[in-house]
């Protein structure tokens, strides 16, 4: 059987490691499984990646990448209402883990101990959320009390570690019951509505 042709090799090598890192964990896998798996050589795989840290930075990247992308298309057309932006957002963000369970788990999961040696594990920025909730307070919108970098950086962990227990079985809650509980837990709407 011949072997695929290389002008994809980046694409498949990508794709074959987060598969694997997915199901195995990235600990367990290593560059010529991954190789093999895409259909190159492990030369191949040293031509694109310098090991499979690197190969996991750019899942880890691109996967932020989809997120914010997402994220901001959410936003279009939804005005200015505080309670419509967080319902886009967060709606946006269930939409790319429920679509992209893999790249969500690979990305944002913490059973990855080697690669404190090869960077830190990565996650979401929480400056546009910490900016955000800096205006409401700045309008008055908020409590001058909540100190905004710390709810971000708390919601965002919350929302992660919920959509992480969530992608392992959807069913455990229906989305729509997701969306809106993630959404009256954001900041934007939870801190409002206890300074009401």
């Amino acid at each position: 059987m011949p072997r695929p042709k290389i002008e994809d090799a980046e694409g498949r090598l990508l794709a074959s490691g987060l598969s694997l890192f997915a199901r195995d964990g990235t600990e367990r896998v290593n560059t010529n499984s991954i190789a093999r798996r895409a259909g190159v050589g492990v030369g191949t795989f040293y031509a694109y990646f310098d090991d499979k840290y690197a190969l996991l930075r750019e899942v880890q990247i691109r996967t932020l990448g989809g997120i914010r992308a997402e994220r901001t298309a959410a936003l279009q057309g939804v005005g200015a209402d505080a309670a419509a932006q967080v319902r886009a957002t967060v709606s946006a963000v269930v939409t790319f883990a429920e679509r992209h369970p893999e790249a969500y788990r690979v990305t944002f999961a913490r059973e990855r101990p080697g690669t404190a040696a090869h960077g830190p594990v990565m996650s979401e920025s929480i400056r546009p959320t910490a900016q955000g909730l800096e205006r409401l307070q700045r309008r008055g919108v908020l409590p001058e009390a909540l100190d905004v970098e710390l709810a971000a950086r708390a919601y965002h962990s919350m929302e992660v570690g919920t959509l992480l227990w969530w992608i392992e079985n959807p069913r455990r809650a229906p989305k729509a019951q997701l969306v809106e509980t993630l959404s009256l837990l954001h900041p934007a709407l939870a801190a409002r509505a206890s300074a009401a």
